[in-house]
């Protein structure tokens, strides 16, 4: 009976992963909607900043490099001592030609920092439409056109972009990076195509002055951990459609310990199970590698070895193909780490049901039920 029914459950992670590599490839290939230049209407970039992450000046080179009519780029820092100034301003003096501030406020009113950042940032914006982009995200120069277009389309409110991991080089970047061009973008691909109900990404999100005033701004988040979910869960609320852009973003992750690898994940699981827990007891279904190295150990013999040999091979192609789909950069041998990565994974999906405190760029909180914060 027991084998019946981890046979059933890991046959159905498997399938799921199958249809993540077939989304993934639908929506990569999904042909952008042709825009009037018109519809190009001038944009504000919003760049929260604190400390200097991986890459970080070419990061925001990036945005000064954008083939886009009219733009501008408001950087956002809360203290005066914070490294990142140096670059921003190298590059503000340097592309000169390119409207673009950096707005110096320590005011701190909300628990949430990145929030409290955008609060900081946003009552300088001049355009009505709105990009809040993180410092750890790369683009092409094409990005804010490709997303304008989704932007032009009928009842939109925010348009959103897919992640890739990219730059790793030691065992925690790569682990990560494995992750977010796997299960992560494929995940966001199917629910996407299958459902129809766009994943809102924090690190892209493109939306209008008007829209974010009718869910009373950045600061009706400031106390959550999930603002994008939240942010994204309100606009539709109000009546807006959420679109989801086929183009994909670049996160730089470059030197990664594997105790941050930890603390992201757990984090994350946090914010899953006080989002939804129906949805989140569901994960264990589409973790197959797990639920096969859980079987392993239950029933240990040649049999259950070699079920998992086989299982971890399936979901190795699998993730290959995926992450091949929305070219990644990690060279064909890192993907044998995909089942340590899923065990570590799932391992980690057991801690938020006995603990309930994170850690988040150098700030600790207790998180409750819609991930709102208190200081730990």
């Amino acid at each position: 009976m027991l084998e019946l029914i981890f046979g059933i459950i890991i046959i159905f992670g498997v399938l799921y992963t199958l249809q993540m590599m077939l989304s993934t490839d639908v929506e990569i290939n999904r042909i952008s909607p042709f825009a009037a230049s018109n519809h190009f209407h001038p944009v504000t970039i919003l760049k929260p900043l604190k400390g200097v992450d991986d890459n970080l000046e070419d990061n925001l080179r990036s945005f000064f490099e954008l083939d886009y009519p009219k733009y501008e780029i408001l950087f956002g820092i809360c203290s005066h001592e914070d490294p990142a100034i140096e670059i921003v301003e190298k590059l503000i003096k340097r592309y000169s030609h390119i409207n673009s501030r950096l707005v110096i406020n320590s005011d701190s009113n909300f628990l949430n920092p990145k929030i409290n950042n955008l609060n900081n940032i946003y009552y300088h914006a001049n355009y009505e439409y709105l990009l809040v982009s993180d410092s750890n995200v790369k683009v092409g120069s094409d990005y804010l056109k490709e997303n304008m277009k989704l932007m032009s389309l009928p009842g939109a409110g925010l348009v959103t972009s897919t992640i890739r991991g990219t730059g790793a080089r030691d065992l925690g970047s790569t682990l990560e990076n494995l992750h977010l061009n796997t299960f992560v973008a494929g995940s966001v691909f199917l629910i996407n195509n299958m459902f129809h109900y766009p994943v809102v990404i924090g690190k892209s999100m493109l939306l209008k002055k008007e829209v974010l005033k009718q869910i009373n701004g950045f600061k009706a988040f400031a106390n959550y951990l999930a603002e994008d979910h939240l942010i994204g869960k309100e606009v539709k609320k109000a009546g807006y459609k959420i679109y989801h852009s086929s183009y994909v973003i670049n996160n730089i992750n470059i030197h990664w310990t594997m105790k941050r690898f930890f603390n992201r994940h757990l984090r994350w699981a946090m914010i899953r199970k006080r989002l939804n827990i129906i949805r989140y007891l569901s994960e264990m279904l589409i973790n197959p590698i797990l639920m096969a190295f859980i079987y392993m150990l239950i029933n240990f013999n040649y049999e259950s070895i070699a079920y998992m040999g086989v299982v971890s091979a399936i979901k190795i192609i699998f993730d290959f193909k995926m992450a091949t789909a929305i070219g990644a950069d990690l060279k064909w041998f890192y993907y044998l780490l995909v089942p340590a990565k899923d065990i570590i994974i799932g391992l980690i999906w057991f801690v938020p049901f006995v603990h309930n405190k994170i850690s988040w760029r150098g700030n600790s909180f207790f998180i409750s039920k819609g991930t709102r914060l208190k200081p730990a």
